[in-house]
């Protein structure tokens, strides 16, 4: 069966959650402080599991306690890490401020990410075959995602890329993939008539090829990671051969549930 390979970032959240965001200048309280997995590339290859794809991740992790928790915690959730390198130093984090209404503002120290580059390009090239999806993310280093996405094409492997963090020459990788999953920003800065975008709007649901699926109403605690599920999940259902619409309502429906709890992952270890 075709399988998700997932070429990303591995990241450990230091999660503050406050009332609100502070302003400019201002020092706030946090009513509390929580450290979980993160990182785009690991929270989409953890939903692509999830949702029942056979899911590699090809990225890179520290030396550190971090890497060494983080690595057992992906193998108990079903990824397999076999072209997860590891290099000397620190694995990957990001700091989260999460408000009362769950909106979140992040700040990423890339580690061991940013040292992704033509070893795991190679992977892909073992690792992909026809009818693989391949996907990836703004959180790696340009060459690398270049140099995925032209081996998962000649290896026959839809592509999928999130343009985010969002910068300003991503147009360029966007049109190298089949699919461009972006959040109303980011559909704008594109141009949202662009039918390869599948477009995220919260609360609100998707918008893929002119296939609406609407969102469930749920309570939001924390968006934080709602958009690698929803993709890591879309990837994992186009996989395993599902509609377009059929993998849309199906990721919009995980994402949602996504934000009812604590951070887009929980520690297994």
């Amino acid at each position: 069966m075709p399988k998700v390979i997932v070429v990303g970032s591995v990241n450990v959240d230091t999660v503050l959650m406050v009332n609100r965001h502070p302003r400019v200048g201002e020092t706030i309280f946090t009513n509390k402080l929580v450290i979980q997995p993160g990182g785009k590339g690991a929270n989409q290859a953890v939903a692509a599991a999830k949702a029942g794809a056979q899911t590699y991740l090809v990225g890179l992790t520290g030396d550190d306690n971090d890497g060494q928790r983080y690595r057992k915690h992906l193998v108990n959730c079903d990824v397999d890490i076999s072209h997860l390198g590891q290099v000397e130093g620190y694995t990957g984090s990001a700091y989260i401020v999460v408000d009362s209404r769950g909106e979140n503002s992040i700040v990423v120290d890339p580690g061991a990410n940013q040292h992704i580059g033509e070893a795991q390009v190679q992977a892909v090239r073992e690792l992909v075959e026809p009818g693989d999806v391949v996907t990836t993310m703004n959180e790696v280093p340009t060459p690398a995602i270049i140099g995925a996405m032209e081996t998962a094409k000649e290896g026959g492997a839809t592509t999928v890329f999130n343009p985010s963090p969002w910068e300003e020459d991503m147009r360029r990788l966007v049109e190298m993939c089949d699919v461009v999953v972006a959040n109303e920003f980011e559909s704008q800065q594109l141009g949202s008539e662009n039918r390869s975008i599948a477009m995220t709007f919260g609360a609100r649901g998707a918008l893929w090829d002119g296939i609406f699926a609407p969102a469930p109403a749920v309570e939001a605690f924390d968006s934080t990671g709602a958009g690698d599920v929803f993709t890591g999940t879309l990837c994992a259902m186009l996989a395993q051969g599902a509609s377009k619409e059929d993998a849309l309502t199906v990721a919009v429906h995980k994402a949602s549930h996504s934000v009812t709890h604590q951070g887009a992952q929980i520690w297994t270890v």
